[in-house]
C-alpha cells in the first residue's frame, strides 16, 4: 500500500485502535456533512457515519485499493445512507437543518438546491461540494463513467434553471 491513507486501512486491518481514530478526525466531519444533507436529520447523520466508520473498521482488510480511500468511505457512506432512508424514508423530505445553511446567500442558494429531486441533489454534491471526479463518482455510487456525465449535465441543468427562476 502507497499513500498514507492506505497505511492507514493497513493498520486498521491489524487492529491498531489509533488508527481508527485518525482515519475518523481525517473523514468523520465530511461523512457527517454528506449524510446531513441526505438524510436532512442531525441524529440520522451521526448514527450513518458511525456505521461507516464500524464498516470501515470491519472491511478494512478487504480494501484492495482499487479506488482512493476517500472514495471507498464515501462509498461505504452512501450505503448506509440509503439504509437510514429506507429506515426512515420521510427524512429526505423534511427542510435543510439550519447549520447546513450559513449566511443570506447560501441560504437562498440551499432553498433552490432543495427543489432538486434526491439524486440530482446527491450527484451535485459530491462534483461540487466534494469535489470528487466523474470517475470517482461513478464508483461511489456504482454506476458507469458515462451516466455520471450525462447525470451531472441534466442535474446541472435543472439546477441552473431553478436558480435562473429566482433571480
Amino acid at each position: 500500500m502507497g499513500t498514507g491513507e492506505e497505511r492507514l486501512l493497513k493498520r486498521i486491518a491489524a487492529g491498531e485502535s489509533p488508527a481508527m481514530r485518525d482515519l475518523h478526525e481525517t473523514y468523520a466531519d465530511r461523512l457527517f456533512r454528506y449524510a446531513l444533507l441526505r438524510t436532512r436529520d442531525r441524529q440520522l447523520a451521526e448514527d450513518v457515519v458511525q456505521e461507516t466508520m464500524l464498516a470501515a473498521w470491519r472491511s478494512a482488510s478487504a480494501y484492495r485499493g482499487a479506488s482512493s480511500v476517500s472514495t471507498w468511505l464515501f462509498g461505504i457512506c452512501r450505503h448506509k445512507v440509503a439504509d437510514a432512508l429506507r429506515r426512515c424514508p420521510q427524512a429526505e423530505t423534511r427542510p435543510l437543518p439550519e447549520a447546513v445553511a450559513g449566511d443570506a446567500s447560501a441560504i437562498e442558494f440551499w432553498e433552490t438546491f432543495d427543489h432538486l429531486q434526491p439524486d440530482d441533489r446527491e450527484l451535485l454534491l459530491l462534483v461540487f461540494h466534494y469535489g470528487f471526479s466523474q470517475r470517482e463518482i461513478g464508483q461511489i455510487m456504482d454506476v458507469p463513467v458515462g451516466t455520471v456525465k450525462s447525470r451531472t449535465f441534466y442535474a446541472r441543468r435543472r439546477l441552473q434553471a431553478l436558480l435562473q427562476g429566482r433571480s
